[in-house]
């Protein structure tokens, strides 16, 4: 799966909460191995912090996903 075959769709958690649809995505990839550890979505105040393996499905208009995280930037 490309990064790009995500943008545009909606993410929902398994409660049911709509947290946006993937416009830009920032990812975190692990140096070692060079794979995505997760995506951070959202907006410039409302992000969330989204594991990879936190993606349960991928469908046509919808990513669904266990659980996110609040995201803070740490800005010095």
């Amino acid at each position: 799966m490309l990064l790009k075959e995500i943008i545009g769709k909606e993410v929902i958690d398994l409660q049911g909460r709509k947290l946006g649809k993937i416009k830009k995505a920032d990812i975190i990839l692990e140096a070692s191995t060079g794979q995505v550890e997760s995506i951070i979505l959202g907006s410039k105040n409302n992000k969330f912090l989204i594991p990879w393996n936190g993606i349960k499905h991928i469908g046509t208009r919808v990513v669904l996903i266990d659980s996110a995280l609040k995201y803070m930037e740490n800005k010095m």
